[in-house]
């Protein structure tokens, strides 16, 4: 057997689909998570240099207030606070002359305070706040920021960047040997399953796939076997079925082979007696050809079935009748307890099925027994029970003995096709009813038909 790859088309499209779905949510959160922090960043950024330019104009006010004019204001404290965020501070007064700029005390107050040596560097665009003293606007102070902090903040969101890529293609092969074995558990079932199917198909009724895939797949597969089984089992059961035919049309056309030929080379004569016989022969494989014509018509959903009103207590008492004869014969007595059960039905269909079950019942039941028959009310439906003192039925046939073709272990013990109950289940069936088989404590076997009880009039 070639060996299989380990991905098909289906599973490579599965794998590709989580993959894809997997790099999309991450791309998209990492792309939200660069975004967010990127604007983060720029507005702490923001913040601090608007708190850092208020606080100088606050310091400039104040030394103008305290000196009474910008001529002899002390900008120490100004600077100070501009050297906080490194920038350099400009003041100028109302008219927009300028008053200080004290880069230099600003180079020795950052030397003397970290001990660095005073670097210039490029610096930006400047900022500017107005210089308030009792509400009259006296100056304005601009502070000029150095680009190497816009520099860190870009390292930063470039950092980020970075994170968020390396987790991007960290995650993406995550999901990639996740998507692989994912794909694998899923198609690895359905392959085996199709492989199954085509060597069924091909009649190899053993073909069968392991039942340890997940979930619904599991569920899949022991539906397949059990349908294979149930395949299995009825070709079994038709080639039965064919041998039992055969050997049932055998034994009458032998019969009636055997006595036209006697008749026609004149060994016999036609008396009633002879052609007696040979009406019998003709009955019992009418009956037979009968019986597979409307096991075929009832599963081919081709029965048409008359609606009426109908009693079944009025079709059991009928069926009796005809059976009673044959019942007496056997030394078998039949006891009816039949009351009022009207349903909506086939009239000939339904006596069709009470001919089928009480025949089944005198066919089992051993000479000197005995058969009961009843009808009855049960609320919203009506039954029909047949009890007899045969053999009763093995607990291993009891759930096959309205299957198609089935022939249980006592089989054996009365002759007939086998199909008589099946047509029972099919007529059933197409009046929407159930029928079901159980045994008798002591011994015998309990059928019992239940259909829709007929609406009021």
């Amino acid at each position: 057997m070639p060996r299989r790859p380990l991905l098909g088309p289906l599973g490579v499209r599965l794998a590709l689909a989580f993959l894809t779905v997997a790099v999309a949510a991450i791309a998209v959160f990492a792309a939200l998570t660069m975004l967010s922090a990127r604007n983060e960043v720029s507005g702490l950024t923001d913040r601090q240099r608007e708190g850092d330019l208020t606080a100088t104009a606050i310091a400039a006010a104040d030394a103008y207030q305290r000196a009474g004019g910008w001529s002899s204001a002390d900008l120490t404290g100004a600077a100070a606070v501009a050297a906080r965020s490194q920038a350099t501070l400009t003041v100028v007064d109302a008219n927009g002359a300028v008053i200080a700029a004290p880069t230099d005390a600003l180079a020795s107050m950052m030397v003397e305070m970290h001990g660095m040596a005073a670097v210039d560097t490029p610096r930006g665009d400047p900022v500017s706040a107005a210089v308030v003293v009792d509400g009259d606007p006296v100056g304005a102070v601009m502070l000029r920021f150095p680009t190497e902090a816009m520099e860190a903040e870009r390292h930063v969101r470039d950092a980020l960047a970075r994170t968020a890529l390396l987790g991007t293609l960290i995650a993406g092969m995550v999901a990639l040997v996740v998507a692989l074995y994912v794909s694998v558990r899923v198609t690895r079932p359905v392959t085996a399953l199709t492989t199954a199917a085509g060597e069924l198909a091909a009649g190899r009724r053993d073909a069968r796939v392991g039942t340890d895939g997940p979930g619904e797949l599991r569920t899949l597969a022991e539906a397949f076997n059990g349908m294979a089984d149930h395949l299995d089992r009825e070709d079994q059961l038709r080639r039965n079925l064919v041998a039992d035919v055969a050997h049932e049309l055998r034994t009458p056309l032998a019969i009636l082979q055997g006595s036209t030929e006697a008749l026609i080379d004149g060994v016999d004569q036609p008396t009633p007696e002879v052609l007696g016989s040979l009406n019998d022969e003709v009955t019992r494989l009418r009956r037979l050809v009968g019986d597979l014509e409307t096991l075929a018509a009832a599963e081919a959903a081709g029965l048409r079935l008359r609606i009426d009103p109908v009693d079944l207590a009025d079709v059991a008492a009928s069926a009796v009748d005809l059976l009673r004869p044959l019942a007496d014969d056997r030394g078998i007595t039949i006891t009816v307890g039949l009351e009022p059960a009207a349903v909506i039905g086939d009239a000939d269909r339904l006596h069709q099925i009470a001919v089928n079950l009480i025949a089944n019942a005198v066919k089992f039941t051993p000479a000197g027994g005995a058969i009961t028959i009843s009808t009855g009310s049960d609320g919203s439906s009506m039954r029909m029970e047949v009890l007899d003192t045969g053999p009763g039925i093995p607990d291993e046939d009891l759930p096959h003995v309205f299957e198609r073709f089935w022939r249980g272990a006592n089989g054996d013990r009365a002759k007939g096709s086998g199909i008589g109950l099946a047509v029972v289940a099919e007529l059933v069936a197409a009046h929407h009813g159930t029928v079901s088989a159980a045994n008798i404590a002591g011994g015998g076997a309990h059928l019992t038909v239940t259909l829709p009880a007929a609406p009021p009039a």
